[in-house]
């Protein structure tokens, strides 16, 4: 999914059900903050979550959650990655112990969301291509 359309879908979702944006959001970084990142865990994050994180900053979203670049934040993707889970960097969890996660291949996340079930350490396809599909299908779908 594209930017544009992700925008387009958010806009008719808060106009018709503003009381899915009324939780706090976490603050909206700067491309620095995303840069300090990537630098300190020596990663490149996916294109479209740069995206989302300079527009919308993370926390929750509609229904659902998706970390933040914010330190100070209980969804900060900071204090929600244990070095124990190696290739992978958690954008959100479901709150159950489990998590949705981009794959990290040669120090790049891929796009696409997977989920870890931390009870068998198993990594499965989540079925989403991006964290605006994520997004819309988990945070705003019962909106749509």
């Amino acid at each position: 999914m594209d930017f544009d359309t992700f925008k387009e879908i958010v806009g008719t979702v808060k106009t018709k059900y503003p009381h899915f944006f009324e939780l706090e959001h976490d603050k909206i970084p700067t491309m620095k903050d995303v840069i300090a990142f990537q630098e300190q865990y020596q990663i490149s994050l996916p294109e479209k979550y740069i995206q989302f994180l300079l527009n919308f900053g993370g926390g929750y979203f509609g229904s659902a959650i998706v970390y933040s670049l914010d330190k100070n934040s209980y969804f900060s993707i900071y204090s929600h990655n244990p070095a124990k889970v190696e290739n992978l960097l958690f954008m959100a969890d479901n709150e159950c112990g489990d998590y949705y996660a981009f794959q990290i291949e040669n120090g790049k996340c891929r796009e696409e969301i997977v989920f870890y079930d931390h009870d068998s350490n198993a990594i499965e396809e989540a079925g989403f291509s991006d964290v605006f599909e994520y997004l819309v299908k988990t945070g705003l779908c019962s909106a749509i």
